[in-house]
Parts: structure tokens; sequence; C-alpha cells
């Protein structure tokens, strides 16, 4: 009697290890699933301006263009971010130049116009280019996950400061994200 005993002890103390095992790797999972949720930060934020500005630093442009966009047109699916590089090349005397990047219009697939709010990321700093010279730099752009399928437009115009204020120094570029 007393074998019958023990053997149901063991058997009840080995059940019980293996539930508590189960349990703490499925804690262990859950852990880890809500670590990855509350810790991932958005992928522009950490893209610094100086890294983009690198990254674009060979763009192919015929060197007549003042100001050139390598890539106008990209596909970026939703949750996921890509940067587009532009250079400028002035052809003036040394002087600081100002880049603005602005949402225009975004339109879904039956053409109907949709908010803009894909977030972008560029050097908004003054930029200073020696006669002669050129300035690679980029502009991020990141899609919400909830975005809607479509394409959004936005400009870019560069200015350059002559006496004190600043003047466009080219025709207004397009940049196109179509969001599968």
């Amino acid at each position: 009697m007393e074998i019958v005993k023990a053997k149901r002890g063991i058997e009840l103390s080995l059940t019980f290890l293996v539930t508590i095992i189960l349990a703490v790797i499925i804690l262990a999972f859950g852990v880890r699933f809500l670590y990855s949720l509350t810790s991932e930060a958005t992928e522009l934020d950490k893209i610094s301006t100086e890294q983009l500005d690198k990254k674009f630093a060979e763009l192919s442009c015929s060197s007549n263009e003042k100001v050139c966009i390598g890539i106008i047109r990209k596909r970026v699916p939703k949750g996921k971010t890509d940067a587009f590089g532009f250079k400028i090349i002035n052809i003036d005397a040394t002087t600081e130049f100002k880049v603005e990047v602005n949402p225009s219009k975004a339109f879904d697939k039956q053409n109907n116009e949709i908010p803009n709010r894909i977030e972008f990321k560029y050097n908004d700093e003054l930029v200073e280019i020696e006669k002669n010279e050129e300035k690679s730099l980029g502009i991020g752009f990141e899609v919400p996950k909830d975005a809607v399928s479509g394409t959004y437009v936005f400009d870019v115009g560069v200015k350059y400061r002559a006496n004190d204020v600043f003047v466009q120094y080219n025709e207004l570029q397009k940049i196109y994200i179509e969001v599968p």
C-alpha cells in the first residue's frame, strides 16, 4: 500500500512540474510580446539627418540641374520607411540654402482625395555651399500602418539667401510615394 501512495505522489509531482514549466514558458512569451509592442519606437526617429545626407551622397543627376532628386517615385508599404536623396549644386557665390518639404495632395486608387498623414524628416537647417560645389541631402518618409492605399505627393523647394532674403533657387520638385 505504501508503494502505491509513493507512486501517486511522484506522479502528482511530475504533473505539477510540467504545468509549472509550461506556465513559465507561456509567461516568458507573453512578456516578450508585450516588450516588443511597447518598446517599438518609430523607425524614422532613429534616423539622424546626417545619416540621411550621407546615405545619398552619390546621386545620378545630370550636371546642369541646380537641384536634382535622383528618384522621384517609390513604392513604400504600410508601416515601413524609405528615403529619397537630392543634390543641390551652387552655381553662384558661396551662400546659404534652405530646403522646404511640404505635403501636397494625396489620392486613393479611385482618384479620390485623401488626407496626407505620411511623416517625413529632413535637414531643415541652413546649409552653406561654396561656389561651384554641391551638397547631397536626404528626406526620410514613414508610412503609418493604417495609411490609405494610394499616391502621396510632396513638394520639395530649395531657397537661397540673397541680401538677407530667401529666394526660390529652382522650380518646385515633386516626390511621389505609392502605398500599396
